[in-house]
């Protein structure tokens, strides 16, 4: 049975979160979702953390990952089906270019940087290990 898109936005929001999957209560009347509240939605809650702050960890776990993922050469379609990226545009612009000028990822042609054979990878000792 296919649930629809909306059920696994909910499932990507709680594992993104650390928080507990919700529970679902199906009925002849209709579905009940129940989500709990994780620890950081809850720090949000009593003001211990701010939506920028949790944004920008996102992001930086974002780049972390794609870091890891990339220590085996990637074409930018693996990488953007890995992580489930709306395109390869917003890819490139939101991680892409910035992990390219710093260096932090590197192309496997560097002469072709449009080739369709380009592959994408990490050299461990060019980014910090915490």
């Amino acid at each position: 049975m296919d649930w629809g898109r909306g059920f696994d936005k909910i499932r990507d929001g709680c594992n993104k979160y650390d928080g507990p999957l919700p529970e679902y209560d199906i009925s002849e009347e209709g579905v009940m979702v129940q989500c709990k509240s994780c620890d950081r939605y809850l720090a949000l809650l009593r003001g211990e953390t701010h939506p920028v702050q949790i944004e920008q960890d996102d992001e930086q776990d974002m780049v972390k990952a794609i870091i890891k993922f990339c220590e085996i050469p990637r074409s930018s379609k693996e990488i953007v089906e890995h992580f489930k990226f709306p395109n390869r545009s917003y890819f490139k612009r939101h991680y892409m270019d910035e992990l390219l000028n710093n260096e932090i990822l590197k192309m496997t042609e560097p002469d072709k940087p449009s080739s369709r054979n380009q592959k994408y990878y990490s050299e461990r000792e060019n980014y910090p290990v915490h």
